[in-house]
């Protein structure tokens, strides 16, 4: 008996005290850490942004935009419009939102709650242009209601397109303010793979952003879009070092997405016949560079034999641009000419635009083609500027938005075109419909216009 009450009373203590007893820290993953520092947040959100904006995002776009040709396959039906709402999953659920924002977020969150302006800044400007990819390709998206966490909100509203620009437009002016902070607890180094921690390249990015931001509004702000565009210009960047740009690594799992993408599926994408012929029609020496040939395949006509992309943009460590000095001159040239198109101002961005293109992609030689193919006060037209800022940004999802917004550079349908226009905006992905019904907007097609791009 008296056994028996011993055995009783130790279960009771067991039971009483296991919580104490057990220490927790054994029930703690090492592997998995709940928590990270910013500056290994950093990094991942730079690297995964530029994957995700030269990669998948770039296939599609670029492919409408006949930089490129899709020959079989899923690039072959992307080639005449074909997109589903599964085909943009990948770039929604796991890129631009998680990690990307939620993690940009996150770094944010952290800088403030450290007294890191500087960190702050950097992370204000990278979740301004997750925003602008995001609005850009889809319209209206999830931003003041979302990044709040399984416990909080998983089925956000949608902001228009108009509070996501407003959106953008504070961030960076917030970085701004941020950079002038007189210190900062931490401040990114090394593991900043853009620019190293140089916060001076940083403010610069934050001006090259409104700049370009500010002419997306064109349709809708008219001249004081041009004339904001031009008052950011001129904090901007002053020559190709200053680029945004992404280098990737020569191992498999750092490379390109261009990269990856030809050594997973080799011959889906070849050069598209409309680019190849404008850079032939003048000799254009950046053709090298671009492609490995000067034969393209027609939109909808997949030809095998066609040119593929070149090792100046799919070899392992080709970097990604995510807005470059080029794009900044060529904003100038546009947005001057567009204020008045006797403005000598308006040739020579255009020309130092081409310049920096050509220099950018080591072609600029002794500069007898340059000399040859500069514009003068009597030649240029918007058209010109719009084509030669589509050659200057190969592979750039941003030549899809000066398409949207100018009707150039001046495009054919595809053969076999499952549309009777090329593409405007990306399908809202399958998720959102099936988990985020009551918020996702209804009943748009992939020929609807986003807000900015009103109807002229």
């Amino acid at each position: 008996m008296k056994k028996l009450v011993y055995i009783l009373i130790s279960i009771l203590v067991l039971n009483c005290s296991c919580k104490k007893w057990i220490d927790p820290s054994m029930n703690v993953d090492p592997n998995n850490p709940t928590d990270v520092s910013m500056a290994q947040l950093l990094a991942p959100v730079e690297a995964n942004l530029a994957f995700e904006v030269g990669g998948e995002l770039a296939r599609y776009t670029c492919d409408w935009m006949q930089h490129i040709t899709g020959l079989q396959s899923q690039a072959a039906d992307n080639d005449i419009y074909t997109i589903s709402e599964a085909d943009v999953d990948g770039a929604w659920s796991y890129n631009l939102y998680t990690p990307g924002m939620i993690d940009t977020k996150i770094l944010m969150d952290k800088a403030a709650e450290t007294g890191s302006p500087y960190y702050e800044g950097v992370a204000k400007i990278l979740m301004a242009y997750h925003l602008g990819v995001a609005t850009d390709m889809w319209g209206d998206v999830p931003y003041s209601d979302a990044l709040k966490g399984v416990t909080n909100v998983l089925k956000p509203k949608y902001d228009t397109q108009q509070e996501i620009y407003a959106s953008i437009f504070t961030l960076l002016d917030d970085a701004i303010s941020d950079f002038g902070m007189a210190s900062s607890v931490f401040s990114p180094g090394d593991e900043d793979l853009i620019y190293g921690g140089d916060l001076s390249k940083w403010e610069k990015t934050a001006y090259a952003l409104k700049a370009r931001y500010s002419m997306h509004l064109e349709k809708r702000n008219g001249s004081t879009a041009y004339s904001d565009a031009l008052a950011a210009i001129a904090n901007s960047y002053t020559s190709n070092s200053d680029d945004f740009k992404f280098v990737f690594g020569s191992a498999l799992n750092n490379s390109n997405p261009i990269y990856r993408s030809e050594q997973d599926r080799a011959g889906y994408y070849s050069a598209c016949a409309t680019f190849e012929n404008m850079l032939s029609s003048t000799g254009d020496p950046r053709q090298p560079v671009y492609f490995t040939g000067a034969v393209g395949s027609i939109p909808g006509q997949p030809n095998a034999s066609a040119s593929s992309i070149g090792p100046g943009y799919a070899s392992a460590t080709s970097p990604v641009y995510l807005i470059s000095y080029a794009e900044i001159k060529f904003i100038e040239a546009e947005a001057r000419y567009m204020l008045n198109n006797a403005d000598p101002l308006a040739v020579t961005a255009y020309n130092d635009g081409l310049k920096a293109s050509l220099q950018r992609e080591g072609v600029f030689g002794d500069g007898t083609w340059f000399n040859a193919n500069l514009i003068t006060s009597g030649t240029i037209t918007l058209e010109k500027i719009i084509d030669q800022k589509y050659l200057s940004s190969f592979l750039q999802i941003e030549t899809w938005t000066d398409w949207r917004r100018t009707g150039y550079p001046v495009l054919s349908l595809a053969t076999g075109a499952v549309t009777s226009q090329i593409p405007r905006r990306l399908p809202y992905p399958q998720s959102e419909r099936l988990y985020n019904t009551e918020n996702m907007p209804a009943g748009l097609t992939i020929t609807d216009r986003v807000w900015w791009d009103a109807a002229k």
